[in-house]
């Protein structure tokens, strides 16, 4: 039963949970704080289309990075097995990185 407990304790808190804490930390109704949730990740996504840049409240930062087109048939080694194969096509991608900033970091 303690190795249930010492599990569960190392999880991180799922969407309902963060919910709960949101809406009990700012003294709203769950629908209230999961509207707030929802409208900051809606200027979130605006943010990044339309600026590729969005600061977090101070606590990290989310960039687009744009991944170019990869041509395929150039010769990698595969590292688990040493052997050389013919690399992969791959379409030129978005991808969001996320840096967490100086007050993040003291926190921890």
């Amino acid at each position: 039963m303690a190795k249930k407990k010492a599990a569960a304790a190392k999880k991180p808190p799922t969407k309902s949970e963060i919910y709960n804490a949101v809406a009990e930390g700012a003294g709203l109704s769950r629908k209230e704080a999961i509207a707030a949730c929802d409208a900051l990740t809606e200027v979130m996504t605006k943010s990044l289309k339309k600026n590729g840049v969005f600061n977090l409240l101070g606590l990290a930062k989310l960039t687009v990075v744009k991944k170019p087109a990869v041509k395929g048939g150039k010769l990698v080694r595969n590292p688990f097995t040493g052997e050389m194969v013919p690399q992969k096509p791959k379409p030129a991608s978005k991808k969001v990185r996320v840096r967490s900033m100086k007050k993040l970091n003291d926190s921890v």
